[in-house]
């Protein structure tokens, strides 16, 4: 009997981890709660998966082949792609961008010993160049209500120095922005896309985030940490998508751009949480803060009320008062910032997805994801 239990359990999670990643429900089963831990012991790199040249798949009007590039006549470099399961419980997957002729992939997500303790195995990801992008997502749409948790940290992404972690300080941001990447470096905590995430030009990234928490270190922010809600009723700029709703140091949400909650320290663990339930987001983070030493900061957002930038992943949870029909036109075409019966799934992601930002490493450790 008990084994007949285990394989009908065994069957169960297999049908689950091998659904369409078109389906927003498609990790969760109606009635049941589940768990899916990931510790990346042992070596979690499931396949190598394959070195793909990137064609630039049309992926709206702000990815590489996009109308926002195609009108002013931007050349797309050479690069390759390569998408890999990562750990055991099949709900991640590593996304990974470079222009290196010949990718290695342990240049990019390894696993090493965490520097606290030699016994524990983490995971490393690495984008040795600023026109490389490496990320973890979830490979299917997300579940209705849902908490993820994970540790991140021992990051290097950006210092005071002029060179900001890059290497020579001579690093374009082109062909999708005309000027230096150097002031400019940093990496996603945890952040909610409105469409399932791979490395693309920081513009693209801008257009297509609903939550973020992230480091924009830059002169006067060296090792920021931001939390940032997108004001979805908020005027739409071309450069920067959709304008925030901070989460700032007096531990309050406060429509200010650019604000920095705190400031990580490069030695440390950090412990993040964030939650949709049926009426708000939370998150937290726990560890030591340059100016709030060991705390735990911790807020949570209603996002129908507050319309956050494309929460609603249903027409049922659409909140007619967020419906934004104002629009950018590229080369003839409309696009409706957020038409009326519009629905969009969250797909969660962290790491650097900037194809032509930033550079550096940083550290994950035990994500774990819970259907609520």
């Amino acid at each position: 009997m008990k084994c007949t239990i285990v394989l009908v359990l065994n069957i169960t999670l297999l049908l689950m981890l091998g659904c369409s990643e078109d389906s927003i429900d498609s990790i969760e089963s109606k009635n049941t709660k589940h768990k899916y831990v990931e510790h990346f012991e042992g070596f979690p790199i499931v396949d190598n998966g394959s070195w793909v040249r990137d064609i630039a798949v049309y992926d709206g009007p702000y990815s590489e082949s996009g109308e926002f590039y195609q009108k002013t006549g931007t050349s797309i470099p050479d690069a390759y792609r390569n998408s890999i399961s990562l750990g055991e419980t099949g709900w991640l997957n590593v996304e990974i961008y470079t222009r290196t002729k010949e990718p290695i992939i342990l240049d990019y997500i390894d696993t090493i010993q965490d520097p606290l303790n030699p016994a524990n195995q983490v995971i490393k990801i690495s984008t040795p160049a600023h026109t490389d992008g490496v990320i973890i997502r979830s490979k299917n749409p997300l579940p209705k209500y849902y908490k993820i948790s994970l540790k991140i940290g021992f990051a290097s992404y950006g210092n005071e120095s002029p060179l900001n972690g890059y290497d020579s300080g001579d690093e374009m941001a082109t062909p999708w922005r005309e000027l230096s990447s150097v002031g400019h470096n940093g990496f996603y905590w945890l952040a909610i896309f409105d469409k399932k995430p791979i490395p693309h030009n920081n513009i693209w990234s801008h257009h297509h985030r609903k939550f973020v928490i992230d480091s924009w270190n830059r002169e006067g922010a060296n090792n920021s940490i931001n939390v940032i809600a997108l004001d979805g009723v908020s005027e739409t700029s071309e450069l920067f998508g959709k304008k925030f709703i901070s989460y700032v140091e007096q531990r309050r949400w406060d429509k200010q751009q650019n604000v920095p909650l705190d400031y990580y320290l490069s030695n440390q663990w950090y412990e993040v949480t964030f939650t949709r339930t049926d009426s708000f987001y939370e998150f937290s983070i726990k560890g030591q803060f340059k100016n709030g030493g060991y705390t735990t900061y911790q807020g949570r957002i209603d996002y129908k009320k507050e319309c956050v930038f494309h929460y609603n992943q249903s027409i049922e949870e659409q909140n007619t008062a967020c419906v934004d029909h104002r629009t950018k036109k590229y080369l003839g075409k409309k696009f409706t910032s957020w038409p009326m019966n519009s629905f969009y799934p969250d797909y969660f992601m962290l790491g650097e997805p900037h194809i032509n930002y930033y550079e550096g490493s940083v550290l994950v450790d035990d994500m774990i994801l819970e259907v609520l």
